[in-house]
């Protein structure tokens, strides 16, 4: 089969790659699409772990081919989305119920191989049953999906609530949406970014300001008389998450949602956390949230055809790679159709 697999340095070699007989509780996955994400970046750039060589992707979904035994739950031809993360079910996190800190974690597209290939190797149990109509390209929103409501589950939104979500490509987008159907009652976008302000709204944000203004604070003060209950914070840099801070409203919750560099720290007055009472919280992985991301999509609750802005076929995925994030786009998929 093609796959496109990573050896390390920034090097991505698209070659012939043969599988390995399925094990135990195995099932075969022809791989439909897989979306690229800042993630799959981070490992390429060298700024985050994984498996070397290793076939990168973990958003993907795809189409049974075969099973390493039969199963009740799956047959041949079924669709299905595929939740990457592999907890271990012993450890001490796990035993309590913190599966997402396992102390033996494992990743389809980190430490296993993933979705950028013809066909993906997955435990049965990361297998969740599509409809058969189903779009499998909506089903590879899934996992992104899955984790931002880790997200929103510390938010713990209250209806009539005043949000404020940093940055506008997938996750913020998709945070738009989980935070209108929570109940919010205002919902402000901070995006420097016009096409994604102009689809921030479409999907339901009440505002869209960008960053670059001089006096966009200024502006939240007065579209929420200083009242912001809750900041999602979707970019992953120092300067947004202490203008998350800034922005909070006292007693608010910040919520640091983005992947940061390394190298990337920040500076917080502990008089403005005093006063404010604010509640900083991260979000990390999707511990028991990939079936209720699942239901959203199958029940079309999440406007996912307006964030899929670019196809490209696998044997392409090194232009994917060697540039920037395409110009206009929000998630591109490399697919194999």
């Amino acid at each position: 089969m093609l796959a496109a697999i990573f050896q390390g340095n920034k090097k991505i070699e698209v070659c012939d790659y043969t599988l390995p007989i399925l094990g135990t509780d195995e099932i075969l996955i022809k791989v439909d699409s897989c979306g690229v994400c800042g993630t799959d970046r981070h490992i390429f750039a060298g700024s985050a772990p994984s498996s070397i060589p290793v076939i990168l992707g973990h958003e993907y979904s795809g189409t049974i081919v075969d099973l390493a035994k039969p199963n009740e739950n799956f047959k041949i031809g079924d669709k299905v989305a595929v939740d990457p993360n592999i907890y271990c079910g012993h450890c001490y996190y796990c035993r309590k119920g913190s599966v997402n800190f396992c102390e033996n974690l494992k990743a389809l597209g980190v430490t296993l191989n993933g979705g950028f290939a013809e066909y993906s190797i997955v435990p049965a149990s990361q297998a969740y049953i599509l409809p058969e109509d189903f779009d499998l390209s909506i089903a590879s929103f899934a996992e992104p999906l899955s984790c931002c409501l880790r997200g929103i589950e510390h938010a713990d939104i209250k209806a009539g609530n005043t949000v404020v979500i940093i940055g506008g490509g997938t996750i913020g987008l998709l945070m738009v949406q989980l935070v209108r159907n929570s109940g919010a009652s205002k919902i402000i976008l901070v995006e420097p970014d016009l096409f994604k302000q102009k689809l921030g709204i479409e999907l339901g944000a009440d505002y869209s300001l960008s960053p670059d203004n001089d006096k966009t604070f200024e502006e939240i003060i007065e579209l929420t008389n200083s009242q912001v209950d809750v900041v999602i914070e979707c970019v992953g840099s120092n300067d947004s998450v202490e203008c998350a801070i800034k922005i909070a409203g006292k007693g608010g919750k910040v919520v640091i949602f983005g992947l940061a560099p390394k190298d990337q720290n920040v500076t917080i007055n502990l008089q403005d956390l005093f006063h404010k009472e604010l509640k900083i919280f991260n979000s990390f992985l999707n511990p028991f949230t990939f079936k209720p991301a699942v239901d959203l999509l199958v029940n079309k609750k999440i406007n996912i055809k307006k964030l899929l802005t670019n196809q490209i076929l696998l044997k392409d995925i090194t232009n994917i790679f060697s540039r920037k994030e395409i110009s206009g786009s929000i998630k591109v998929q490399i697919i194999n159709n």
